[in-house]
């Protein structure tokens, strides 16, 4: 199964659409949104183009969340406040957007999860520790690095990619 995995969007359309267009071509089976969304126009400008389910959690800059929690309801998708988790082919999945460092680790200590996404820091990372993979896609709008990117993970092999949009 691939997972798309997005981050910190920041009301960028054309990155979005452009992240949305990938996900679709490389037959993603489930997008997971690690927050800073923005705004509900998104829904319908972007997100709605999916070819699949998408999970999402709020973002520290996710304003109006009854707003953003309707418009996504409108095209099936759920945000969950503070954290999502999922259980998918026998594996333990969670996502945050921000994330105490200290608890971080702790997670990943803890062998509990086999994949441990999170946004917030706008910097990509994909790293294995033991039998947990710790995905951070980086920033889908670019603002902050100038490089917009996204990730794909195989949950079969338990393996991802960081993607330049």
């Amino acid at each position: 199964m691939k997972i798309g995995i997005i981050s910190d969007t920041h009301d960028h359309i054309i990155n979005t659409n452009k992240a949305v267009d990938i996900f679709n071509s490389r037959g993603v089976e489930l997008v997971i949104h690690a927050g800073d969304i923005i705004s509900p126009f998104m829904a319908p400008k972007s997100f709605k183009n999916l070819k699949c389910p998408m999970k999402m959690v709020y973002g520290n800059n996710d304003g109006d969340l009854l707003f953003l929690k309707q418009k996504f309801s409108e095209i099936g998708v759920e945000i969950e406040r503070e954290f999502l988790e999922l259980d998918l082919q026998g594996k333990k999945i969670i996502a945050f957007h921000t994330i105490n460092p200290t608890i971080l680790n702790a997670m990943i200590k803890s062998g509990v999860f086999s994949l441990i996404i999170y946004g917030h820091t706008h910097e990509k990372q994909i790293k294995k520790e033991k039998n947990t993979l710790i995905v951070n896609p980086g920033e889908c709008c670019g603002y902050l690095t100038g490089n917009p990117t996204i990730a794909i993970v195989d949950l079969d092999t338990l393996t991802g990619e960081i993607i330049e949009i």
